[in-house]
């Protein structure tokens, strides 16, 4: 039997070992409640509290009536807190799949990709879910921890390819811009503006993202809202353009290759702008939709080039306005001035044609220009030379953007005798100048320096500052301020009457842009394209006397100008008169 002395040893023994075990207790509780508290704190908070990122929607973009040209819709994302998903990750993914009808692993992979990681620590595994998908994740939350979904507004462009290459569309930040997404207020799942007006306008229409802190109970349920910084919307765009005008352009030019665009000659401000073919801009606006945007990027038509600012063609014989306002300044012609075509001219033992092999016969300017007699622009051209008409190009804005807001506008080309002794190592020719004084050569413009120049002509050399945004957020911004230049008003009215005789003499090549009910101005223009059909291109201006727009239609590869493009034309017209705008 055991002494009480025994006893007493290990009741002592008992009592030291309960002693130490109450001092590493004491211990590790002064460690965690004072030394490591803020660091146990995190993790506590960590478990507890969910920080949501809320999108601050990008803001609208209206047509002059307030149509929605651009705007959004909500949509369902289904994303992962990571460090909650992690540890049931396989199974979660497992119950998650069938419901989006999607492979674990890719799932998985998306899940571990660090570049796919938005604000938060969190990642998106699906983007815009339907209703009824978003709805089932929401029912078997509970046996995804970490899971949730999540709505955000989704960009969506009602008029479709209508207004695409106006508008523009959005993208998600590349590699680069994510680097330095901190830098400019962005975060790394934001999207941003990529061309037209969505690009242009970035800073205006994105929107300022918030956040919500919220607790949550060990189920990952809300419990309270602990804080939140309210998102702020993009600002809202009202354009001059009139949808109704720009959709039935667009019907028109159908998939033919080409451009339309109406100015209105008081402020400014174009009421369509149009190029063709088109591409939907609601494929560019979502992860799902941009699998399918490879069919634009490889179609050989360049559906994705916007040919009414960056498509640069040779005008053709649209370009004689330039050279009969050259030749007028200069002195060397005069409206009385006549020139005798017998079809065609010899410079230098080279033959240059007319048009009508037969010959125009003797030519007044009004006359040459209603018939669009290329002997009567080569010697008017010569008579005043190359640079003389190189000169006046400048002036008339053939070598520099128009300056309208929107991106990626190109200047177009007009070769001179300098251009060509400095980069070809060669003189200047009369030929060079008969070519250059019926538009083709080495000569290029873009459709939208074509309109600037009927603009020109039409508001007696002070043109106005063409644009498309008429007010940002609600405020006016558009000035009506126009571009001043030295032109001679007398000669415009001049080139103004041989414009008059193009549409409303009974000969004239732009006849079948008549109109009944008021009077046109215009030229037709037919340009070598290096194919078989040639371009077709018109310019011009109603009603006379006081013209209130102007239009350049032009039709790639589309024949002769005074059939194609000058009854488009005519059809646009018809439709302004519809609109009362005309």
């Amino acid at each position: 039997m055991a002494t009480s002395k025994d006893a007493q040893v290990r009741s002592r023994h008992l009592s030291i070992l309960v002693l130490v075990f109450f001092i590493l207790i004491l211990t590790n509780l002064v460690r965690m409640q004072i030394f490591e508290y803020e660091t146990f704190k995190r993790l506590s908070d960590k478990n507890r509290i969910r920080v949501i990122y809320l999108e601050g929607p990008r803001g609208r973009i209206l047509d002059r009536n307030k149509i929605v040209m651009a705007g959004n819709r909500l949509s369902y994302n289904c994303s992962a807190i990571i460090h909650e998903a992690k540890p049931k990750l396989a199974s979660s993914l497992a119950v998650l799949a069938p419901i989006l009808g999607e492979d674990p692993a890719v799932l998985e992979e998306r899940f571990f990709d660090k570049k796919k990681r938005g604000a938060f620590n969190t990642v998106i595994l699906a983007e815009d879910l339907s209703p009824r998908q978003a709805m089932a994740v929401e029912e078997a939350i509970d046996l995804m921890p970490g899971f949730m979904i999540e709505t955000r507004p989704q960009r969506e462009y009602p008029q479709g390819p209508a207004a695409a290459h106006l508008v523009g569309f959005i993208g998600p930040l590349n590699a680069e811009e994510s680097a330095d997404s901190e830098l400019y207020d962005y975060s790394r799942s934001d999207w941003t503006g990529r061309d037209g007006i969505e690009k242009h306008y970035e800073s205006y229409l994105r929107g300022r993202a918030g956040g919500l802190q919220m607790e949550v109970n060990s189920r990952g349920r809300f419990v309270r809202t602990l804080g939140i910084k309210e998102p702020r919307d993009g600002k809202d765009l009202q354009l001059t353009i009139d949808t109704r005008l720009q959709a039935y352009v667009q019907s028109l030019l159908k998939t033919q290759k080409g451009a339309v665009a109406v100015i209105e000659l008081g402020e400014g401000g174009l009421l369509s702008l149009n190029s063709s073919p088109s591409f939907d801009p609601n494929l560019f606006a979502s992860k799902v939709g941009r699998k399918d945007v490879s069919k634009y990027l490889t179609d050989k038509r360049a559906p994705m080039v916007n040919r009414a600012l960056r498509g640069q063609y040779p005008p053709g014989s649209i370009f004689k306005i330039v050279t009969a306002l050259a030749a007028l300044d200069a002195g060397t012609l005069r409206p009385t001035s006549k020139f005798n075509c017998g079809g065609s001219l010899t410079l230098g033992g080279n033959r240059f044609g007319c048009w009508k092999e037969a010959g125009h016969g003797i030519q007044t300017l009004s006359d040459a220009f209603a018939h669009s007699c290329n002997v009567y622009f080569y010697m008017t051209g010569l008579s005043c030379g190359g640079e003389s008409i190189y000169r006046k190009a400048i002036e008339m804005g053939f070598t520099r953007t128009s300056g309208i807001d929107l991106p990626g506008e190109r200047k177009g080309f007009v070769p001179s005798p300098e251009w060509k002794r400095r980069s070809r190592k060669m003189r200047w020719f009369n030929g060079d100048t008969a070519n250059l004084s019926i538009g083709q050569g080495s000569l290029q413009v873009t459709p939208i320096q074509a309109l600037m120049m009927a603009a020109y002509v039409a508001s007696k050399g002070r043109p106005p500052t063409p644009h498309v945004i008429d007010r940002i957020g609600g405020v006016k911004v558009s000035d009506g301020r126009r571009i001043d230049s030295r032109a001679n008003r007398e000669h415009l009215d001049q080139v103004e009457q041989g414009l008059d005789a193009v549409i409303n003499s009974d000969t004239g090549t732009g006849r079948l842009a008549r109109m009944a009910t008021f009077r046109v101005a215009g030229k037709t223009g037919t340009a070598q394209s290096g194919q078989d059909k040639t371009h077709a291109w018109f310019v011009g201006y109603a009603p006379l006397p006081n013209p209130k727009i102007a239009l350049v239609v032009f039709l790639e590869n589309g024949g002769r100008g005074g059939v194609a493009a000058a009854t488009l034309a005519r059809q646009v017209l018809e439709k302004l008169s519809e609109l009362h705008y005309l």
